[in-house]
């Protein structure tokens, strides 16, 4: 094996390594969030969205767990909390230990309307019940930062009924990223199941950018352990 194909495997490893204990964090989010919910509800039938507010010392807690991650919750199709509209208890890390819950408009007949429930992150998990990875997009609150948002299955009171997962900017997990793939002699990118580029390490592989094909010598190496299509592409610089 050459060194180049040895350090582009040790990234795909280390990479790999960071996204199964955020997502194996995320499935504890969501046993968290189901038992504050509870105990919250008591014997009452019906959830109100105070009952949702119980959920904010979990994530909070997975906040403090990883530096990386901007905000985290659950969110709830139509009809568990509100028969108009779903729900969306997502909390945003202001400072240590401490988080401020994020408002989005949830009403269909308002203008503004954040429709989740069409959304892939939303949609795919719900459907499958597997985990998923959405993005890199252009964040809904409009500042034009890039986004990626993590999801697992939610379930409450052993029903499965929504996702429980978190937001990270791409700049963010760039602090994390670029590390390992500066040691791969060579252009390098992690890159999404959609083929697009969510971390590079040279201006070659641009957040956003389809990768398409590769040249002669690259590789292209999945993921391990995540079952997200993530994969990392490693490329010889390109001569100016």
């Amino acid at each position: 094996m050459s060194a180049f194909t040895e350090a582009a495997n040790e990234a795909a490893e280390a990479i790999g390594h960071w996204f199964s204990a955020v997502y194996d964090d995320l499935y504890s989010l969501a046993k968290a969030s189901d038992r504050a919910i509870r105990d919250n509800r008591g014997r009452r039938d019906a959830l109100t969205d105070k009952d949702l507010r119980a959920i904010r010392p979990a994530a909070v807690g997975f906040l403090d767990r990883h530096h990386v991650p901007e905000a985290a919750g659950i969110v709830l199709p139509t009809g568990t909390v509100d028969a108009e509209r779903g729900s969306v208890e997502w909390w945003r890390r202001t400072g240590e230990n401490d988080a401020q819950r994020v408002v989005f408009n949830l009403t269909p007949s308002a203008a503004g309307f954040y429709d989740f429930q069409s959304l892939e992150w939303f949609t795919d998990v719900v459907t499958t019940g597997e985990p998923t990875i959405h993005g890199p997009y252009l964040d809904y609150a409009g500042m034009d930062q890039y986004i990626l948002t993590l999801m697992v299955p939610f379930a409450l009171d052993g029903e499965p009924v929504g996702t429980a997962g978190c937001d990270i900017e791409v700049r963010s997990l760039e602090t994390t990223m670029i590390p390992i793939l500066r040691h791969i002699p060579a252009d390098a990118a992690l890159v999404s199941k959609r083929d697009r580029v969510i971390v590079g390490n040279s201006g070659r592989y641009l957040v956003g950018n389809r990768v398409g094909d590769l040249p002669k010598g690259a590789l292209r190496i999945d993921i391990p352990g995540t079952s997200l299509g993530l994969s990392l592409v490693a490329a010889e610089p390109l001569i100016s």
